[in-house]
């Protein structure tokens, strides 16, 4: 049942839409409007709802070095960066990240263990590429990425660098049409405006914010994706979540941390 349950997740999650906060970058050119954006965002939040493990176990990694191991790395990348840049298939953050800035969230699943999640802007190259990193962190497992993408809000994914939950690292081929990183749909500032609430302090593990209270109801109509937003923080976002109205909170994510410092763990520059 557990690796049945792994493989509709990685299905569903293939087909979340992403976001990529000012700067960042995307995987396969998406076009989210109209009808087919309604219907992936409706996707993204029924993967969302529906399952709370995600990623597969370490258990089932491919031998280190193997054509199965960047297969598998690149099917865990379409997870974590699905729930490192989205809620819902949005990002409402308006401030962008400069190189060397990071954030960490700890994101709580309903009945299951958190897991820590980090984004980071390691570097912008003369050519206008740039290097970011996002990273899982759940118990004793991590999986690291590091990522390259052309320049540009829609930039495409180049190169992807990965590190398992075992500490193998190694190069993941990226290939022309495979998604493992797509761009979220884009709000208006009049969208936002209209859909806050209210302006509220919020208190995080990172510190205690100003921040606007967004709500929007989610596509499928059974639920609320809630934002707070502040151009305080890289990324402008301290807390998201969506929530079902029969089963409340289906999971939300904090900031944990931010700082300055960040730069490659992995090698790749």
């Amino acid at each position: 049942m557990k690796i049945i349950k792994n493989i509709m997740v990685l299905l569903l999650i293939g087909f979340v839409p992403i976001l990529i906060v000012s700067g960042c970058a995307s995987l396969t050119d998406v076009v989210m409007g109209g009808a087919a954006a309604g219907v992936e965002r409706a996707v993204s939040e029924r993967a969302e709802q529906a399952v709370y493990k995600r990623l597969a176990p370490k258990e089932q990694l491919p031998p280190p070095a193997s054509p199965g191991w960047g297969q598998f790395m690149a099917n865990q990348a379409q997870i974590v960066f699905a729930y490192s840049f989205s809620a819902g298939g949005f990002w409402l953050g308006q401030v962008g990240y400069k190189p060397g800035e990071y954030t960490k969230f700890e994101w709580h699943p309903e009945g299951d263990s958190p897991v820590t999640i980090e984004r980071a802007f390691l570097k912008k190259l003369d050519d206008g590429k740039e290097w970011w990193r996002v990273s899982w962190a759940e118990e004793e497992d991590t999986w690291i990425y590091e990522a390259l993408f052309s320049p540009g809000e829609d930039g495409k994914l180049l190169r992807l660098r990965a590190r398992d939950a075992d500490g193998n690292e190694g190069e993941v081929p990226v290939t022309e049409g495979h998604a493992i990183y797509v761009p979220p749909a884009e709000l208006t500032e009049e969208s936002i405006e209209g859909a806050t609430v209210e302006h509220e302090k919020i208190k995080t593990p990172a510190g205690t914010f100003e921040a606007d209270h967004v709500v929007y109801l989610s596509v499928t109509g059974e639920g609320d994706v809630e934002w707070w937003i502040t151009d305080e923080v890289p990324g402008g976002v301290v807390k998201y979540l969506i929530s079902s109205k029969e089963e409340g909170v289906i999971w939300s994510s904090i900031l944990k941390e931010m700082g300055k410092n960040a730069t490659t763990i992995l090698g790749s520059f």
